[in-house]
């Protein structure tokens, strides 16, 4: 659809990685067909995050951040604006279809309504469970108009009890959880990657000194498999055992992404953990052998080349969909962005979800 997208992909399978790591090799390669399926010129014309849920068999919700919705001619977005948050549904196989309100001036509007004037939610993983769907999101004020002019203040759980109806019919409801900050002054953020298994629904998350500390420590609770959204019922894992006092959780490892994913990867019997390190462009991949741990450390996956579009671009909001992922394999999204707001409007390489494919082997040494 854009020869510079085109072009970028086939530069990036020049550059295919194959490397080895622990007892394992693997091997990186661009995956265009998924580029493809999210460029669009008309509607819904890119957002980051991308987070993906399984809904039902063959059936997968996307979650999108801030997303730009109006027209691209010329290979410009032309006066676009930015909602805060949509979703897409896509049957395997199918295209997404992509949701987000409008006001009685076909206005678009984010998916979630804000919570205040100068606050909004964003998006971040969610489950499906016997009772619905859960949506985390965190609520994030505005402090100016830079790039960068935003906090996060406080994480929100929603909650879809009809989340097989169409989603403009969805009967959702939203509370504030009680998790913000430790008596030290830590800001906490919880929902970052969701996992469910066993018996519970693991919620990954992390503290940090602010919100945009690069110095994260990945932190995690648990809750009973169909009850996410009773924060009565959550433990938090704290010096290798579960505690009911959020006071007393303890970091699992520093330098966790800001987002990411943790799935079960049955190819290398393995839990795998995802995420950006930074905004640097560099995605990486940490292994266990239970949700808490102990993680290995980092593996890196892939360097990002949209780095190379520009000084102004950085890649971001790394995470797996193994929902889409063959046995041995795993599909992995991010988001290229820039601080100019008037290069992502002219450049349409930039913020749409880009997608990569790892190929896992064992290694020829191993057992």
């Amino acid at each position: 659809m854009f020869k510079a997208a085109t072009i970028l992909a086939v530069a990036t399978a020049m550059a295919m990685l194959h490397a080895v790591a622990n007892d394992f090799s693997f091997r990186v390669s661009p995956a265009p067909e998924w580029n493809q399926m999210f460029q669009r010129t008309n509607g819904w014309l890119g957002a980051d995050v991308a987070y993906s849920v399984l809904l039902a068999d063959n059936k997968t919700l996307w979650v999108f951040g801030d997303t730009f919705v109006g027209q691209i001619r010329a290979g410009k977005r032309i006066q676009p604006r930015m909602i805060h948050s949509s979703i897409a549904i896509q049957q395997l196989g199918e295209q997404p279809r992509f949701y987000y309100p409008v006001d009685k001036k076909r206005s678009p509007q984010s998916f979630i309504k804000s919570p205040g004037p100068k606050s909004y939610f964003w998006l971040d993983d969610g489950v499906r469970t016997g009772q619905g769907l859960c949506l985390f999101m965190q609520q994030v004020d505005t402090v100016n108009n830079s790039v960068w002019g935003f906090k996060c203040v406080g994480t929100w759980l929603a909650s879809i009890e009809n989340p097989d109806a169409p989603p403009a019919h969805w009967k959702i409801s939203t509370r504030k959880l009680p998790f913000t900050g430790f008596p030290g002054g830590q800001d906490v953020v919880l929902g970052c990657e969701i996992l469910q298994s066993g018996d519970y629904i693991y919620i990954y998350g992390y503290s940090s000194q602010t919100n945009s500390s690069a110095q994260k420590n990945l932190i995690l609770a648990r809750a009973p498999k169909n009850e996410p959204g009773n924060p009565d019922l959550w433990e938090f894992y704290s010096n290798g055992g579960w505690t009911m006092d959020f006071d007393k959780t303890t970091p699992i490892f520093s330098g966790a992404g800001a987002e990411g994913s943790v799935s079960w990867q049955p190819f290398l019997k393995k839990f795998v953990y995802v995420y950006s390190v930074e905004i640097w462009g560099e995605i990486a991949m940490r292994t266990a052998d239970a949700p808490e741990g102990p993680w290995s450390a980092p593996t890196k996956l892939y360097q990002c080349p949209d780095m190379k579009i520009s000084p102004h671009v950085f890649c971001y909001a790394a995470k797996g969909h193994p929902e889409l992922s063959a046995t041995n394999e795993l599909l992995i999204s991010y988001a290229a962005n820039s601080d100019s707001v008037s290069e992502v409007l002219n450049d349409t390489r930039l913020y749409w979800p880009r997608f990569i494919r790892v190929t896992f082997e064992k290694s020829n040494d191993s057992n």
